[in-house]
């Protein structure tokens, strides 16, 4: 099996952060040992995992046997059914014969363009067979360029192949799992780094505190766009309507955008009298908010 010269570099400085030799100077030796090394690092059998996703199905895609084997295992510990692919021709088989939760890809196949094609196909399928995965890219590469073009084709992640990339995988599949079940708010990631965030009731002290503490957190990750579904907050006091202003804030200094979703009538007086109707853009449903950033994307 062929790698290439970036490959192998990620492979020497993941086993020993020194490494500065020439990559053409390494032999398959080298190799083995550097990969026995980030074996006994990253001991996957000892990661916390605080979560159970059993009946999902996942898609790893990798052409480096110790990331497949590592992956695979991680994923059996979490109640996760695995399936691996070592090419992009296996893995468009295996995206049309299962059906997926999650398509965990390695972007270098084994260069760049074939990862690129890979997400191609598995965004253009999703779309056009209704189906729901979401899609993660790993790689060693951290260039900027090649993440945004990875987001611009439309993946949900990417993880970049450090010591805990395993641990970084894991938060991105436990979100769904744990978010949706929170009894204060639900938590959807969507497409383009947008999150959505809907509520049971709008009134609370708690749920602002949990809710600024989670848009912080996501703002960091890089979750600028922010959506609030506030349709079913009937009951709202005014004098709750800092926390509007400070998620505004929050957004606007990370250069994205705060949306509402179906505001009640009190809530809109509200804005109104805090002098922020007009500058927090509101829309009917989550869909047609998700396409107004699209479209400011464009």
């Amino acid at each position: 099996m062929q790698i290439s010269n970036e490959q192998v570099y990620k492979i020497m400085e993941l086993a020993d952060k020194s490494f500065d030799k020439d990559v053409n100077t390494v032999t398959e030796l080298d190799i083995s040992r550097a990969l026995i090394e980030i074996e006994r690092k990253l001991n996957f059998f000892d990661v916390d995992v605080n979560f159970k996703a059993d009946n999902k199905n996942v898609l790893i895609v990798d052409d480096l046997e110790l990331s497949l084997n590592q992956l695979n295992q991680l994923m059996k510990k979490v109640g996760i059914r695995a399936f691996v692919a070592r090419n992009t021709d296996d893995a468009k088989a295996e995206i049309v014969r299962h059906s997926f939760d999650y398509l965990i890809l390695d972007l270098f196949l084994p260069d760049s363009e074939d990862g690129f094609s890979l997400i191609n196909y598995a965004v253009n399928y999703k779309k056009s067979n209704s189906q729901n995965y979401k899609i993660i890219v790993i790689s060693g590469s951290d260039d900027k360029k090649m993440i945004n073009k990875c987001y611009e084709l439309g993946i949900d992640g990417y993880v970049t192949k450090t010591e805990n990339w395993h641990t970084e995988i894991l938060k991105y599949i436990s979100n769904p799992v744990v978010q949706n079940n929170n009894v204060l708010f639900q938590k959807d990631i969507l497409e383009n780094k947008v999150i959505s965030y809907s509520f049971r009731r709008f009134n609370d002290r708690k749920i602002f505190e949990s809710l600024l503490a989670d848009i912080n957190s996501s703002i960091i990750e890089g979750y600028i766009n922010i959506i609030l579904n506030v349709e079913k907050a009937v009951v709202f006091d005014p004098d709750n309507t800092y926390i509007f202003a400070e998620i505004y804030k929050i957004c606007t200094n990370a250069d994205g955008h705060l949306l509402l979703v179906h505001p009640s009538e009190k809530i809109q007086e509200a804005l109104s009298s805090a002098y922020l109707e007009g500058i927090i853009p509101v829309f009917q449903t989550t869909e047609k908010a998700a396409e107004y950033l699209e479209k400011l994307k464009q």
